[in-house]
């Protein structure tokens, strides 16, 4: 069996960059139709663009996931367009690396406001549209720092992300009789725009104890959405992979 995802729509949120482009670029090659969803338009225009430029089956939205009308619209369109969604991509999410006692309560509730309920957002606008296909496959963008803690992972960043586990296993029994699959993913260190922005000293932290010897890279995540997306991840529902090369046993 291959990763054969023709027939199928994907709609990933922060798909303008880094593991959420490289996911998308991953689904469009193996054949799937792809909806970016991302607070930034241009990019994600851009992004879409170059990962199909006929504009046939890639198409970029700009949406602020924490706006359930920008949701519900966005959603409208591409089931327009496309005509299903198979697969939902919660994979925005945003940083805030500051000490507890320089964090504000509006920082705090802002991160967790974009990951967490965020992602809530967006399955309470497409689990509908899985139940009426009976079928749906749901990946949660978590993190190692919300297993174990990490040099500089900020307690917001770990709590929501934290929080996406939860909610993955919670929608995983919820939503199995209906023929919905709800997993999580939880990445290492990968080298992300974003994580470009983090001091080079803390990103080295963040590896210490790493097993493989290689850096993270967008595409090993992408992989790995991949697969619990497909028939060959038809029995696995509520788990969180973890994608970090061993770091989480070491």
């Amino acid at each position: 069996m291959q990763l054969d995802f023709h027939n199928k729509v994907a709609v990933i949120t922060g798909g303008a960059r880094g593991i959420g482009a490289a996911t998308a670029e991953a689904f469009y090659q193996a054949g799937a139709k792809v909806a970016l969803l991302d607070l930034n338009g241009d990019t994600c225009q851009e992004r879409a663009i170059a990962i199909d430029p006929s504009g046939s089956n890639v198409v970029a939205h700009k949406v602020d996931i924490t706006e359930d009308d920008q949701v519900q619209n966005a959603v409208d369109k591409i089931l327009t367009v496309f005509g299903r969604i198979d697969i939902l991509v919660n994979n925005a999410g945003i940083l805030h690396h500051v000490p507890i006692e320089e964090k504000t309560v509006a920082d705090f509730e802002r991160v967790l406001k974009v990951n967490l309920t965020g992602a809530f957002i967006m399955c309470k606008a497409i689990v509908p549209v899985m139940k009426k296909q009976g079928y749906g496959k749901i990946v949660n963008m978590s993190t190692l720092g919300a297993r174990t803690g990490r040099p500089g992972v900020a307690a917001d960043y770990a709590g929501s992300k934290a929080g996406l586990m939860g909610i993955t296993r919670s929608l995983a029994k919820e939503l199995g009789p209906s023929g919905i699959y709800v997993n999580a993913i939880a990445p290492g260190p990968i080298l992300t725009e974003l994580t470009k922005q983090v001091p080079k000293e803390l990103f080295a932290k963040w590896n210490v104890g790493r097993l493989i010897n290689k850096d993270g890279l967008p595409e090993d995540v992408a992989f790995a959405v991949l697969f619990l997306s497909s028939q060959m991840s038809d029995w696995i529902t509520g788990i969180t992979l973890d994608v970090n090369g061993g770091l989480f046993i070491s």
